[in-house]
């Protein structure tokens, strides 16, 4: 199979999405389609997301991404890791929330 021919979360990696969010966080949903064991580069999570490395390393300092670790010299997670996080942190707010509103 060539590139041309990729399926799946590759393939719609390579295609820009027109029910994709501008501002990139509707692709989160790649990231959930992925393996839990996939390896995501911080280049590739950037072309994901629709944005440049030097914002992806912003969202690490700012707590919205976890902390990367190099993997053959190349910062990288595992899609489960980036989908967990993210998960931890809407089930945070939603706690805050909830004793808000009590």
């Amino acid at each position: 199979m060539n590139d041309e021919q990729a399926t799946g979360p590759a393939a719609a990696m390579a295609e820009p999405q027109e029910n994709v969010e501008p501002s990139g966080h509707g692709v989160f949903s790649l990231i959930g389609a992925l393996p839990p064991g996939a390896l995501v580069t911080e280049a590739g999570l950037a072309r994901m997301l629709g944005k440049c490395t030097a914002s992806i390393k912003a969202s690490v300092i700012r707590g919205e991404l976890p902390r990367p670790v190099k993997i053959m010299g190349k910062n990288s997670w595992t899609a489960g890791a980036i989908v967990r996080h993210i998960e931890t942190r809407l089930e945070a707010e939603a706690r805050k929330f909830a004793r808000l509103k009590a």
